[in-house]
């Protein structure tokens, strides 16, 4: 969605504080958190005609599979699941007890997961890079990009998710 106007608010010194925890809780901006309040609180009242639109470049599917973590540079390797995927990138859960196993904590943090489709009796192999953490109360949430995979891997992934 284009963010092509600009609001400006008063508020009281509790909300701003209220507001700014939850930004750094999120691992985002203050700007970015408002407007994901606001824009939350008009879908509840649909009232919000953009809603539905998707910011991403590829859809995302839900998918609950296991895969195997692996970061070759530092010589860490461990279990997570994949809960979301699409063509550019994937949702990592890692669960709080194998946390300690991997250097997955910001932004820009490469690794390699593999894993199989539903579909598929041969693992992929994809290699990411970590754009988004959230250390939640159970799990590690890693939001990560792809930036290489071999041809059969991703044309796989393709057919999956077409």
């Amino acid at each position: 969605m284009k963010k092509d106007s600009l609001i400006s608010f008063r508020a009281s010194k509790d909300l701003h504080k209220s507001l700014a925890q939850v930004a750094k809780e999120d691992q985002r901006s203050l700007s970015s958190t408002i407007e994901m309040a606001l824009t939350n609180y008009l879908k509840e009242r649909n009232v919000f005609p953009n809603c539905e639109k998707e910011k991403r470049q590829y859809p995302r599917k839900t998918l609950t599979v296991p895969a195997v973590i692996n970061q070759q540079e530092h010589g860490q390797m461990g279990i997570g699941a994949i809960s979301e995927i699409s063509l550019g990138g994937v949702k990592v859960l890692i669960a709080k007890d194998f946390k300690h196993q991997f250097l997955i904590d910001s932004q820009g943090l490469r690794f390699e997961l593999v894993f199989n489709l539903p579909d598929r009796s041969k693992p992929l192999r994809l290699s990411c890079e970590s754009s988004r953490v959230i250390d939640a109360e159970d799990s590690l949430h890693v939001g990560a990009f792809f930036v290489d995979a071999d041809f059969k891997s991703y044309k796989a992934l393709q057919t999956y998710l077409m």
